[in-house]
């Protein structure tokens, strides 16, 4: 993954092996040991299904176990558990906290202060209303309308047709075509990153945007947080409803729809025409079969694999739900039967 030097400005490479040392100075407790194939120039991050040649990579969720052996990254950041399954082709950290170590490595690389010194492109054509704050920049297009208040932030890309409400914020990000974002919308927030080991709790740097392609709606008040590594992808025609919350690495599909009050959280993969219902709640590190129907109030845990009408908690075919409900009301006023 490459990331974007129009927001988080060039990289401060680091030969691995002194990416090591300071690894271990900072982290004695933590540092196991390395398998050093290539001492290459370290600028790049990536998750480990999506790594390229010489990326930095780190493995700790269980879901993601099954890229190790094929991965060919620039160097994979692991816990001395998985030393029996690794391939030859990459170097290696060990360590006892992979996630820590990896998020140092990304905020010594990519620090989280940039200022751009480049100019705004603004069309002639657009409508920039009262109190409206713009950063460095900022290429907003033809037509384009923002409202009373919105905060514009550094590199942002609005393109044709589209219109943002008063009191948005919208940073880390590009909006396509004929959008509508309404008011009181949060794009491009940091994810709730936060993790925690036996030191304490730590903040995983993010160093993602925020895509949203054309013809989007998203509803009042609703927020979508930049990825951490890659990108929160919205496809085209997507409609996101009041108060939605879209975590960090989501992808939606195109056509989907998402009602008011529910959330999904990171990493999670939504298929396309998607149907999700009001306060609807979605586990992270999920994929969501394309045509799939969420009643309200769902609540996703697994793989949905099957486009189908799935409700209650955790999420099952709606036939299934209502079979187990109806079993449960009947159990239950026969016992009260009993006892009275």
């Amino acid at each position: 993954m490459i990331i974007d030097e129009r927001f988080y400005g060039k990289a401060r490479p680091l030969k691995l092996s002194n990416l090591i040392k300071k690894i271990k100075t900072n982290f004695p407790k933590l540092y196991h040991s390395e398998i050093l194939n290539n001492d290459f120039f370290v600028s790049n991050f990536s998750t480990i299904d999506k790594a390229l040649q010489n990326d930095v990579v780190f493995l700790e969720n269980k879901k993601y176990f099954k890229y190790l052996k094929d991965c060919n990254c620039g160097c994979m950041i692991i816990t001395p558990d998985h030393l029996q399954s690794i391939n030859k082709n990459n170097s290696y950290i060990v360590t006892q906290s992979p996630r820590r170590v990896f998020a140092f490595c990304l905020e010594l690389i990519y620090p989280d202060k940039f200022e751009t010194n480049g100019k705004n492109l603004i069309s002639p054509n657009a409508k920039i209303k009262n109190g409206v704050v713009l950063g460095k920049n900022v290429e907003i297009g033809k037509q384009v309308i923002i409202g009373e208040n919105t905060v514009i932030g550094d590199g942002v890309i609005i393109q044709d047709g589209t219109e943002i409400g008063s009191n948005c914020s919208i940073n880390y990000s590009t909006i396509g075509e004929n959008c509508i974002i309404y008011p009181g919308v949060r794009i491009g927030t940091t994810g709730f990153g936060f993790n925690f080991d036996n030191d304490g709790v730590y903040k995983f740097p993010h160093r993602g945007r925020v895509i949203i392609k054309d013809n989007v709606e998203i509803g009042a008040n609703s927020t979508i947080d930049r990825g951490s590594i890659g990108d929160t992808k919205i496809s085209n025609f997507v409609m996101i409803d009041n108060l939605v919350h879209i975590a960090h690495n989501v992808s939606i599909g195109e056509g989907s729809v998402i009602c008011g009050q529910s959330g999904v959280a990171g990493s999670t993969h939504i298929g396309q025409n998607v149907v999700i219902g009001a306060q609807v709640g979605i586990s992270g590190h999920l994929h969501i079969k394309s045509g799939t129907i969420l009643s309200a109030r769902s609540g996703v845990t697994k793989d949905i694999i099957k486009a189908e009408l799935m409700g209650g908690f955790p999420a099952m075919p709606i036939k299934e739900f209502r079979k187990q409900k109806a079993i449960l009301s009947r159990l239950t006023k026969n016992k009260i039967r009993k006892t009275s």
